[in-house]
């Protein structure tokens, strides 16, 4: 890295929280600035990834720019546009859509900046680092047949065309395969949002009133499946992925009856250290880390560091 280039940056006002206690420090010092663009700060659990990277980067005395895309890709290309202009030494991204950010990434990369993607791969970065998104839909899954008796009829709702989604209806496929019993009636996608997500379990109870179990693939799209349930009068069972405070402490009391746990706050400390790594020049392996998820029902909670 050239101590210049980090030295112009430190005159840009950026829009994120600079994390480093004095910029001057970062200067002085040789420490990277590293520009990241997440998700959507709609969602706590990109809120924890945001949180967990600046802690992380003051702790290291690094230099952020936390910005949110608001599950738009157009404008989290623009924002990785931005970070390429101001010449920053790593990027981290949390995609909004794995194929669609693509462009962008391989624009970082051209300009020599390397691309940690964190939560959800995108094409082209440098190194990766996911939730075990497989072992989140399976344990999901097969907790919802196994408090079904391993037979029913059961839906799922869908979400965005990014990794960790396909990954997690991967999961859950193979607990279906295991379990002949399950007849899926239904599977349309929402936008990973409680509102939308309701209003698309609200059209699959009216079109299958005998539903007895529901998958949502992320913790806002079971609660919207709850809340149309609860409207409906309907006493299915709502298994989510997450682990969001917001969804865990509505466990047991009513429809949802468990999430596969993330750690949003090791995506983003894992996240953080390789982007360090990269912008200093050290190599590190292209080889997606998998951090395991924690199965949260009524009799596991107490062991589950809660977030959000």
């Amino acid at each position: 890295m050239k101590i210049q280039r980090i030295t112009a940056l430190l005159g840009v006002s950026l829009t994120a929280v600079a994390v480093l206690a004095g910029c001057a420090t970062a200067a002085d010092s040789g420490k990277p600035t590293i520009g990241v663009t997440l998700n959507a700060a709609s969602n706590p659990f990109f809120l924890a990834e945001g949180k967990a990277i600046e802690e992380a980067a003051a702790e290291a005395g690094v230099e952020v720019s936390v910005q949110y895309a608001n599950a738009d890709v157009a404008v989290q290309s623009d924002q990785i546009d931005t970070f390429i202009r101001k010449k920053v030494d790593s990027i981290i991204v949390d995609a909004v859509d794995s194929d669609g950010v693509g462009p962008a990434v391989l624009r970082a990369t051209q300009a020599n900046i390397p691309v940690v993607a964190i939560d959800v791969a995108a094409p082209g970065a440098a190194a990766t680092v996911t939730s075990d998104n497989v072992q989140a839909g399976r344990d999901s899954c097969a907790y919802l047949f196994d408090q079904l008796g391993g037979k029913g009829k059961v839906a799922i709702v869908d979400g965005s065309a990014v990794s960790a989604i396909s990954d997690r209806m991967d999961g859950c496929r193979q607990a279906i395969e295991k379990t002949p019993g399950i007849e899926i009636v239904a599977t349309q996608r929402a936008d990973l949002t409680r509102d939308k997500s309701m209003n698309v379990a609200s059209n699959i109870l009216t079109a299958h009133p005998d539903i007895q179990g529901f998958f949502g693939v992320n913790d806002p799209t079971a609660v919207g499946i709850s809340l149309a349930a609860q409207q409906r009068g309907s006493a299915v069972k709502v298994v989510g992925v997450d682990g969001a405070q917001q969804l865990t402490d509505l466990i047991g009391q009513g429809h949802i009856i468990g999430t596969s746990g993330q750690d949003p706050a090791k995506l983003g400390r894992t996240g953080l250290d390789l982007a360090v790594k990269l912008a200093n020049g050290e190599q590190v392996s292209s080889e997606p880390q998998r951090i395991p998820t924690f199965l949260v029902t009524a009799e596991t909670i107490g062991d589950y560091q809660k977030w959000g």
